[in-house]
């Protein structure tokens, strides 16, 4: 079966509360939310395109741009900030030639994001959908390598 937007709005009513979980689905589905997309979502739910991006950008799990090879997200809470995410970012900047926030990279993104919720465990690095756990500056290399 060919998952088309239309088909997934039409899994939902189109009333206000059901924007997110429809722009969740539709990320889900596609990997992230396109232009047109928006389009179709504010449409279908006669709202205006501005409001589908207001919610898809709160959410750092929603991607508003096409995905890239490989997205590395570094988890920026206190917890983590604290337990060295600044180095972390650092020598992710240095294995792979970016910066944060560079969207011009054709393989790489590499961004901060909000709690993950899993505090107890950072700092949390996400390569994709894979979460890396306790974190250090030293073991930055050997996370990324599967992925060079």
């Amino acid at each position: 079966m060919i998952l088309t937007v239309e088909k997934i709005l039409l899994e939902f009513p189109p009333s206000a509360v059901n924007i997110l979980p429809a722009i969740k689905k539709i990320d889900e589905a596609f990997g992230y939310v396109s232009r047109e997309n928006a389009t179709a979502l504010a449409e279908y739910f006669s709202v205006p395109e501005s409001k589908i991006y207001e919610a898809a950008s709160f959410y750092d799990l929603v991607d508003t741009e096409k995905p890239v090879f490989c997205t590395v997200k570094v988890c920026f809470s206190t917890h983590c900030v604290l337990n060295e995410a600044k180095g972390i970012i650092a020598e992710i900047e240095n294995i792979l030639h970016i910066k944060l926030g560079d969207t011009n990279h054709p393989k790489f993104r590499l961004e901060m994001t909000d709690c993950i919720g899993r505090c107890g465990d950072g700092p949390i690095v996400m390569v994709n959908d894979k979460v890396y756990e306790r974190v250090a500056v030293s073991s930055v290399r050997g996370m990324l390598e599967e992925y060079l």
